[in-house]
């Protein structure tokens, strides 16, 4: 019974020793996670941070007045303003074929105050879209005089600007033209910005942004009565036909912008 006894005794301070042994493997595991865990933040640290991150990049505040020049935007440079705006208009180009819709691009229409040209012409279900495309950048605001827009951004003084004719008045003489030669008054004004610019509040809700583009026109506008497809068909018919005698006139329209504004 003794060496029974004896037997049993080491046997339960063999257990204890072995439960004790594991306790101890299982912390240094831990400890070794612990230091493996440090030393990646460690070179993490190291080799990310001291990478200077680019500032992120946030709209001017809007001014008081709405019209004074904002913190500076840099602009993309062009060479040349005309391949800017052709690349805004290729841009809606894109989407209105994509929706499917007929459409009629760089158009000159001529009406009792002579030719103007428009960007772009839809035939909507509920009627006609006028589209007028800006492809800006910097930041946009109105300023002092009615009818006129700012364009802000930075030069080598600091920050300039330049003022250019507000387009949804630009786009107003267009809607007029339309009007004039179909008859119809579901004739709708939309003004694109396909450029990167942030605008101020005064601008900002009187354009359509390019990703917008394709749910505003599908939006019917309130206010727009029912027009029959028969009438929606024959104003769409004239438009084409005016578009084609006008073919070929660009540089007459050119002149006398040039004659208007010298």
């Amino acid at each position: 019974m003794d060496k029974l006894g004896a037997i049993i005794a080491m046997a339960v301070c063999l257990l204890v020793l072995l439960n004790i042994s594991t306790v101890f493997a299982f912390l240094f595991l831990l400890v070794k996670i612990a230091l493996v865990v440090g030393l990646l933040a460690l070179a993490g640290f190291l080799v990310f941070g001291f990478i200077e991150k680019p500032e992120k990049h946030l709209p001017p505040p809007p001014t008081s007045q709405d019209e004074a020049p904002a913190e500076p935007v840099f602009e993309k440079p062009y060479f040349d303003a005309h391949e800017k705006g052709r690349e805004g208009e290729e841009k809606v180009c894109a989407i209105l074929q994509h929706m499917g819709w007929p459409a009629l691009h760089n158009v000159l229409l001529e009406d009792d105050r002579g030719l103007t040209e428009i960007d772009h012409l839809v035939k909507a279900p509920w009627g006609i879209v006028v589209i007028e495309t800006k492809n800006y950048d910097g930041f946009i605001s109105g300023s002092s005089t009615p009818g006129v827009w700012k364009q802000s951004f930075p030069n080598s003084t600091g920050v300039g600007y330049r003022l250019f004719m507000d387009p949804v008045h630009q786009n107003y003489r267009h809607v007029c033209a339309v009007k004039y030669l179909t008859g119809m008054e579901n004739v709708r004004s939309v003004v694109v910005f396909a450029g990167r610019a942030y605008t101020s509040p005064f601008v900002h809700h009187q354009v359509v942004r390019l990703k917008n583009l394709e749910r505003v026109l599908r939006t019917r506008p309130e206010g727009f009565a029912y027009v029959d497809d028969r009438e929606l068909e024959r104003a769409w018919h004239v438009l084409q036909q005016a578009s084609i005698a006008n073919t070929g006139r660009g540089r007459e329209h050119i002149d006398k912008l040039r004659q208007r504004f010298s």
